[in-house]
């Protein structure tokens, strides 16, 4: 049986090149598109069959830490190429397909033994199981950083402090204002004003269709924080139904003003391309 083994390991590793081919064609059978058959990509498909053959050849030798480093390569490339998670997972299954006709194929072409087959699929299913295992999970956990690298981009363009001159700064509010976007406002806004020595921010609402009375009530801690940092803030474009729910809540609006229109109002602070 160990000789049959080796025989068949040798043969996988030989025709590795040939597997990864095959399995574009499996691919097609199963109704889905094949990938471009790039060197870039036989080496990787090639490389993983060979890691098979070597188990089967001799399995004392090969660790499985191998494979699941292929895996975790591999799920960071498809991260990386934007592959979406059930099509990289589809694939995986090939490698099994692919495989095992092969093994059919040499069962009946050299005769071997059933102990064979037997003891051949109790090393290359394990094998495989952990390699999938280890794609999956380098697969999440690096779309999730991904994810996160581009809801902070979006989270710091969703609160733009925009110096107008060399004191006075515009925080341009637009879409909805939850109680997570509130405190970033609060944080990015103190932020900034601090980077930039902010003496005066204009916070203009005119874009934010509604507030409820929680991000009310932390927009103004927000407002008492930055009169704290001595910065002026004038509120401009806020609606009606702001103003209600701030009267409700018994706000005050001494220690900032109040502006209807923001452009109005910079016009009239003599604000443009000359102004200091």
């Amino acid at each position: 049986m160990e000789r049959q083994l080796k025989e068949l390991g040798k043969k996988i590793i030989d025709c590795k090149y040939d597997l990864a081919k095959k399995i574009d064609e499996v691919r097609v059978q199963h109704g889905e598109n094949p990938s471009p058959l790039t060197d870039f990509v036989k080496e990787i498909r090639g490389e993983l069959f060979s890691y098979f053959g070597e188990a089967l050849y001799d399995d004392f030798k090969v660790s499985e830490e191998r494979f699941i480093k292929w895996g975790k390569k591999n799920g960071e490339l498809a991260v990386q190429y934007e592959v979406p998670l059930d099509t990289a997972l589809s694939s995986t299954r090939f490698y099994r397909i692919v495989l095992w006709e092969f093994i059919r194929n040499e069962i009946k072409n050299e005769q071997f033994s059933v102990e064979t087959v037997l003891k051949a699929a109790s090393i290359i299913d394990p094998f495989l199981d952990e390699t999938v295992h280890a794609f999956s999970v380098a697969y999440v956990e690096n779309n999730n950083r991904v994810l996160g690298l581009a809801r902070e981009a979006i989270e710091e363009l969703s609160v733009p402090v925009v110096r107008l001159t060399r004191s006075i700064a515009v925080l341009p509010l637009v879409g909805t204002i939850d109680t997570h976007r509130s405190k970033l406002i609060m944080e990015t806004s103190l932020q900034k004003c601090m980077e930039l020595q902010v003496e005066h921010l204009f916070i203009d609402l005119s874009g934010v269709p509604v507030i409820d009375t929680m991000v009310a009530h932390n927009l103004f801690k927000v407002i008492n924080s930055l009169k704290l940092l001595g910065v002026k803030v004038t509120l401009s474009g806020m609606r009606p139904e702001l103003a209600q729910t701030v009267v409700s809540l018994g706000i005050s609006f001494e220690g900032f003003s109040i502006a209807g229109n923001l452009y109005q109002e910079l016009e009239a602070m003599g604000i443009g391309p000359q102004t200091k």
